[in-house]
């Protein structure tokens, strides 16, 4: 096989082939230069052979030294100036990691690179792409039950009762459920709610009709009875009734709703503003904590959530799997058709993984150094040699031929001027 040959392979040869084949270049010098020894009296060809044999083998050796001396000491003489990376493993790993953070992770030079990269418009394509979307919604599927074992019933349902416990006593709860109130009673969003609930009144008057019945004639006089009083009674209680919530539903200027309206606008500012209410809602989240039932509750809700996430996992057409990658497809081609979402998240992830640079490129050189510092110098030079050493073969290989060929020409040129 030739050096042409070698440069042309689709596969990398290892460095022990390396190793033979310049090796047996090198040999073959030796025995070419015998040969030529032996017979360079019997024809002037011999001559030439002897020169080119010659400086073949003074080129190989040399380039040998140079090579093995960036590794280590040739044949384990301590000869000055060998063993190159060795000898200079602190300097190297020093400089490794200063040329990595400079030349790499300098924020202007991240902001620089990133400055001709649409990562949105790339990130929403990917996303878009069905298959894509499918692979990232099963490895997350896929990850949920593994993530959920690690996680104790118990520990769980005590965490999640610990949290609403907080959230009450740190006045989140009542301010949001306080802010929420009023949102809703803005603009009479909570009409709708009224209406939903006037519905609902009707019935459960229709529905208990005889139960209200069945009250009055209780509480009526047998006389009162005995004329039908007591049905005229509640014919009557239950048309006011009626009337009354017909009238709520048709007028939204009622009395009635603008009395709750109220009721709630007041609800809404005492939840935000009064330290009586809001330790009266944390004494009840308290007592409803304190329940036994409340723990067992979030213990059997965490352990029916852990055991849809692994029958979701283990049913490859599941309909959770099937939605999550069709939200991640969505989402995806939704941001790769909106270029004004682009230019707003590539400018945040500009800015986030500059600004990530600016924060973390030193650390991420100083872990190089400290790495190649920890790995003993053995470690170094194997890794080293592995990646680089088969191409510096090479030098060798050319190093014969060439210094062959050097030799072969001055060994010309003293033949025309003798």
């Amino acid at each position: 096989m030739t050096a042409i040959e070698l440069v042309g392979a689709k596969t990398p040869p290892s460095l022990g082939a390396m190793r033979m084949i310049a090796g047996a270049l090198l040999l073959l010098m030796a025995a070419l230069y015998l040969l030529a020894v032996l017979n360079q009296t019997q024809a002037p060809g011999w001559g030439y052979l002897r020169a080119f044999a010659e400086a073949a083998m003074v080129g190989g050796l040399a380039d040998w030294f140079a090579v093995t001396a960036i590794f280590r000491h040739p044949l384990g003489l301590p000869i000055p100036h060998t063993a190159v990376i060795p000898r200079n493993q602190e300097r190297i790993a020093g400089a490794l990691g200063e040329f990595v953070t400079v030349n790499f992770l300098a924020p202007e030079i991240v902001r620089e690179r990133l400055q001709k990269e649409d990562l949105a418009g790339g990130l929403g394509r990917q996303l878009a792409e069905p298959a894509a979307a499918q692979r990232i919604a099963g490895g997350i599927m896929n990850a949920l039950p593994s993530l959920a074992d690690l996680l104790d019933d118990e520990v769980v349902a005590d965490f999640l009762r610990r949290q609403i416990g907080d959230l009450s006593r740190d006045e989140r709860l009542t301010s949001a459920i306080g802010r929420g109130l009023s949102l809703l009673t803005a603009h009479g969003r909570h009409q709708p709610v009224l209406d939903a609930a006037l519905s609902e009144g009707w019935r459960a008057l229709e529905e208990h009709e005889p139960a209200i019945r069945a009250q009055v004639r209780a509480q009526t006089s047998w006389i009162w009875r005995v004329i039908a009083l007591d049905a005229r009674a509640s014919d009557a209680l239950i048309s006011a009734i009626e009337e009354t919530l017909k009238a709520i539903s048709r007028d939204q200027a009622h009395p009635a709703r603008q009395r709750i309206t109220e009721l709630l606008q007041k609800l809404s500012a005492d939840l935000q503003s009064s330290p009586e209410l809001r330790s009266q809602v944390e004494r009840i989240v308290a007592d409803l904590l304190a329940h036994p039932t409340v723990g067992a509750y979030f213990a059997d809700l965490w352990r029916s959530l852990r055991a849809a996430m692994r029958t979701a996992a283990e049913t490859p057409d599941a309909t959770a799997r099937t939605a999550l990658a069709d939200a991640i497809a969505r989402f995806g081609a939704a941001l790769a058709n909106d270029p004004q979402v682009q230019a707003s998240l590539n400018k945040r992830l500009r800015d986030l993984l500059t600004e990530i640079a600016g924060r973390h490129g030193r650390d991420i050189g100083a872990l190089i150094t400290e790495t190649i510092r920890g790995w003993d110098t053995k470690t170094v030079v194997d890794k080293l040699e592995q990646n680089v050493g088969p191409d510096l073969q090479y030098i060798r290989i050319n190093g014969t031929l060439i210094g062959g060929l050097i030799g072969l020409s001055i060994h010309q040129v003293t033949q025309l001027l003798t």
